[in-house]
């Protein structure tokens, strides 16, 4: 049925007779092309003629596509009903690759399909045939109408596409002026008082001949320089105007362009009255010395009913300035961040912007103060530099399957930057060096490279050994004269004691401008003393490996046997039996070795298998009264071992008289300082079954509001099972208020801007209070400042996102946080790591 889906299109043909040809094309011209005609690529032929008026058509070969469009006619006077052309391709033509589309305003758009693909094409190849679409009304009362025929290419390069006799039928009057001004109506939208707006208006020249066009002086506040222009056949011009309104008002005005008798109006429109939707830029930081960041953000501002917006285009120009980086960012007014999509491309000075929502349900009309943040830094420049980023275009889509265009002010349209320049400054490549797994016996090196990009002095740095035994740097000073790269090794070295979670800071001390520079060294060693999981941790996993060993259910080899033949400590005897593994139990519940040396700092976050998001294991910290915790586990899978470690004050009393445990499981109790630590395990090699599991009880002063730092479940195959922690049975109990103000440890601890989101800060307040929350650095420099408005009684939660005052992210490193209360004051150290 598609194949003779063509013969339908000569279905309507006899009514065309008695109707009238408004416009018809029989490309009889010799001229190279018709008057008025435009394209690239296509020519007229004599090959091949159609039946329809013959002599010449229009004609498309090879492989690359193109449009053909006809002169822009006037139809105001005309009730347009049928287009009409003939049409033949050859076989490596596709019958799909042309789509006849219409414009109303002079081809800026082309929003009408007029005949959609596989519509447009005969269906089978080498001869002519003549098709008839009817018109819809949109497009008649026009002033500026125009068809294209897009045409998308033939698969090989003697394909062949042909079109003639092209057709407009209806009533009325159609005429097709000597010239065009396009677009045939300028409406610069809103323009703030004192700023100035520039448009190009392009005249288009649509007979064989030459004319002489005289412009008459522009409407207040339209400027521009008026004069007599002078078009050859088929050419065009250009006109630079500019609307530069001096106060608030709105104008509508009639510019009049003529050519001996004929007559061609442009409307132009402007105001300057502030409207209730727009988009501008704002600063944030618009000064800055080179190779710093200068930030913007962009204000959206709309008004319902407007519909939930999807999509988003800004063009911006900047200053020439020459730019290192620009990127874009979500802004804090933006909800749900990580659902949209943005992308910035750069073509010299122009800057395309897109956004778009993934999920599809759009932004809400509202004001968003900071939608998004621009943020630029600038190259090296030898003396002080200023410009202004201008968002030259603007377009926004509404969430509707037909993409509606919202209509948006630019306002504030531009913004200045400045930038100055730098004496003698240090960029160092790294604001954190990781070095990956390293097994013990084996050391990993890596280079902390250093620059001095065309500073006017030499650099002098010093470099401060790491406190830490397993890391050394060398060497320890360096000069770096201007434009030079250097580099300071940094090799790590654990040993059967030191291993594990290794992170310092190194300061780096210099005589640049900026002051010491910090960077974050993170390591990890595997493999030391009690890890035959050479995962860089001492805990129940190791000690359910050792269980496993000494039963004789898995052969250990060399390393093993080196690693957990600890009994005696810490040569052990060659053997491995009972002694070993109590040792280590009692070492990872006390979190020391029987000689003070601590266990490794394990690595931040467990290995899970790919594809396991349940939570089989649930700790359950149950308030059974004021200042008594209850410990609860709730398992549906077996288990191998579990670990807890809690926070423990002074007063705090562990009770083992409701430990509910089954038969052969063995409760190890360690309580090193400032943490209580349970471990429990079966020296049988079997697993616990899934069930219910009781650890007993705390006592003691604040008991019921503590925190699990650690909490770990093993299977019976050694691998770390996704666990939680919930502080509420299914029908929660109403907790009675605290008598004193409570602050817990902030978690995570390091925070990883990559991974985690925030770090968060929680407690408990006997009575409604505010909070003020200030960010410090080693230097006791303020970084960042807020005060919440009051907090009511109860628990209370504050989350800081690793920023500054700016909203960008602090480098890694230590930082102070201090929280202050009316009347308490409490300051907690937080690392930051990349």
């Amino acid at each position: 049925m598609i194949r003779h889906l063509w013969l339908l299109c000569l279905l309507p043909l006899s009514p065309l007779y008695a109707q009238n040809v408004l416009f018809q094309e029989t490309v009889t011209t010799l001229l190279p092309f018709p008057p008025g005609w435009q394209a690239t690529r296509w020519t007229v032929t004599t090959q091949t003629p159609s039946s329809g008026s013959g002599g010449n058509s229009f004609a498309l070969q090879g492989q690359e596509g193109d449009r053909l469009c006809s002169p822009v006619l006037d139809v105001t006077q005309a009730a347009l009903t049928q287009l009409t052309y003939w049409a033949r391709r050859t076989a490596s033509y596709p019958s799909l690759h042309l789509v006849v589309r219409a414009s109303i305003d002079g081809g800026q758009t082309f929003p009408y399909v007029i005949a959609p693909a596989g519509q447009a094409l005969p269906q089978t190849d080498g001869s002519w045939v003549r098709f008839s679409f009817a018109l819809p009304n949109t497009l008649s009362g026009r002033a500026a109408l125009q068809l294209c025929f897009d045409a998308l290419g033939g698969q090989s390069s003697s394909a062949r596409l042909q079109l003639d006799d092209i057709t407009l039928y209806g009533t009325g009057t159609l005429s097709r002026p000597p010239f065009v001004a396009l677009p045939p109506a300028v409406h610069a939208g809103f323009v703030a008082p004192g700023d100035t707006v520039s448009i190009q208006l392009i005249l288009r020249n649509q007979t064989d001949s030459a004319l002489t066009i005289a412009l008459p002086p522009l409407p207040t506040p339209w400027l521009g320089q008026p004069n007599t222009r002078h078009l050859t056949a088929g050419s065009t011009d250009t006109l630079q105007l500019a609307v530069a309104p001096s106060a608030e008002g709105s104008w509508f005005d009639a510019w009049a362009l003529r050519t001996g008798a004929f007559t061609y109006i442009v409307h132009l429109s402007a105001t300057a009255e502030l409207p209730n939707s727009y988009l501008g830029l704002l600063p944030v930081r618009t000064t800055a010395l080179a190779l710093d960041t200068l930030t913007l953000a962009l204000r959206l501002r709309w008004d319902a009913p407007l519909l939930p917006m999807q999509g988003l285009q800004l063009q911006l120009e900047l200053p020439a300035i020459p730019w290192l980086n620009i990127s874009i960012r979500p802004g804090a007014s933006l909800p749900n961040a990580s659902n949209w999509t943005l992308q910035l491309a750069q073509q010299g000075r122009n800057v395309t912007l897109l956004m778009l929502d993934n999920v599809g349900a759009g932004l809400a009309p509202n004001d968003y103060p900071e939608l998004l943040r621009l943020q630029l830094v600038a190259a090296d420049v030898g003396t002080q530099v200023s410009g202004k980023v201008i968002l030259k275009e603007l377009r926004a889509t509404a969430a509707t399957p037909e993409a509606t265009l919202i209509t948006l002010a630019r306002y504030p349209r531009a913004q200045r930057l400045t930038i100055r320049p730098r004496l003698a400054y240090i960029r160092i490549l790294a604001d954190t060096l990781r070095l990956g797994p390293t097994a013990v016996g084996s050391s990993r090196t890596t280079a902390l490279r250093i620059v001095n990009p065309g500073g006017l002095r030499s650099v002098r740095l010093w470099a401060r050994q790491p406190l830490d035994p397993t890391l050394r740097l060398l060497p320890d000073s360096l000069d770096l004269a201007p434009n030079d790269t250097a580099a300071l090794m940094l090799t790590f070295h654990p040993t059967l004691r030191d291993f594990g979670w290794r992170t310092t800071t190194l300061r780096l001390r210099h005589n640049a401008t900026e002051g010491d520079s910090l960077v974050v060294v993170e390591a990890l060693g595997t493999g030391g003393l009690g890890d035959p999981t050479e995962d860089g941790r001492v805990d129940v996993a190791d000690l359910q490996r050792s269980i496993r060993y000494v039963l004789g259910l898995t052969r250990p080899d060399g390393q093993d046997r080196l690693v957990l033949d600890v009994a005696p400590f810490p040569q052990g005897d060659g053997q491995l039996h009972l002694e070993d593994i109590v040792l280590l139990a009692q070492a990872i519940a006390r979190d020391t070795w029987p000689d003070g040396h601590p266990l490794p700092v394990p690595p931040p976050t467990l290995p899970q298998e790919p594809g396991k998001n349940d939570t089989p294991i649930v700790l359950y910290l149950l308030a059974d009264g004021p200042d008594q915790l209850r410990l609860q586990v709730e398992s549906t899978v077996a288990f191998g071992a579990l670990q807890l470690t809690l926070p423990r004050a002074a007063s705090l009393r562990y009770d083992s008289t409701t430990i509910r445990l089954p038969a052969h499981a063995s409760l190890q109790l360690g309580q090193p300082e400032g943490r209580i630590t349970l471990v429990l395990y079966r020296l049988d090699g079997q697993p616990f079954p899934a069930g219910s599991y009781a650890l007993g009880l705390l006592h003691g002063t604040d008991a019921d509001t503590r925190s699990p730092l650690r909490w770990i479940a093993v299977s019976p195959e050694e691998r770390y099972l996704p666990t939680q922690v919930r502080t509420s049975p299914p029908e929660e109990m109403p907790l009675e208020l605290p008598q004193q103000v409570l602050f817990l440890p902030p978690y995570p601890q390091p925070f990883f801007p990559e991974h985690h989101q925030a770090v968060v800060f929680s407690g408990r307040l006997p009575a409604p209070a505010s909070l003020t929350v200030g960010v410090f650095d080693l230097l006791g420099r303020q970084l960042y400042m807020e005060s919440t408005p009051e907090l009511p009684a109860g628990h209370f939660t504050y989350l800081w996102k690793g920023q500054d005052a700016y909203g960008r992210r602090v480098a890694a490193g230590l930082y102070l946080v201090r929280l202050q209360l009316p009347n308490v004051t409490r300051t907690f150290p937080v690392i930051v790591s990349r």
